[in-house]
């Protein structure tokens, strides 16, 4: 395999890295382990391609038992029919397609969480300044609770 994306690189210190040469990653036996290892059922699944990159393990991955949610708009394809085709092929099999924003959000929520700006403000979506703003407000509200002043 090649070199690890530099962006992906950037943020995943001291993850290891498997090198695989399967077309399908849910093949490989050490990957599959890994992924066992967490404990988890639930896999957010991407691929360089949609049709096969992501599609074959996300489908494998849903017949060894695991919920696949493949986030359709990180991955690509070399034609729109092949994207569409493998989106209708996991979609018969299960797995749910999702975007990117929204395994996102769905991961973060709590608008009101401490990293709430931070990953709207990734998101590039100017909601990020309404959740600061509610933030504030929550904030302020809970001071007031704790001492005794009314809402």
């Amino acid at each position: 395999m090649g070199p690890l994306i530099p962006e992906l690189a950037e943020v995943l210190h001291g993850v290891q890295r498997i090198e695989r040469t399967t077309v399908n990653a849910w093949d490989e036996k050490h990957i599959v382990d890994a992924v066992k290892a967490t404990g988890r059922k639930n896999l957010i699944v991407t691929g360089i391609s949609t049709d096969v990159c992501l599609a074959f393990p996300a489908m494998a991955a849903m017949a060894d038992g695991f919920q696949s949610y493949a986030v359709i708009d990180a991955s690509g394809g070399f034609s729109q029919t092949q994207v569409d085709m493998g989106i209708v092929r996991m979609q018969q099999a299960g797995v749910v397609p999702v975007g990117y924003s929204n395994v996102a959000i769905e991961i973060l929520a709590d608008n009101a969480a401490p990293e709430a700006e931070a990953v709207y403000g990734a998101l590039g979506m100017p909601f990020s300044t309404l959740v600061f703003g509610l933030k504030q407000y929550y904030s302020q509200v809970g001071e007031k609770e704790k001492s005794g002043v009314a809402a």
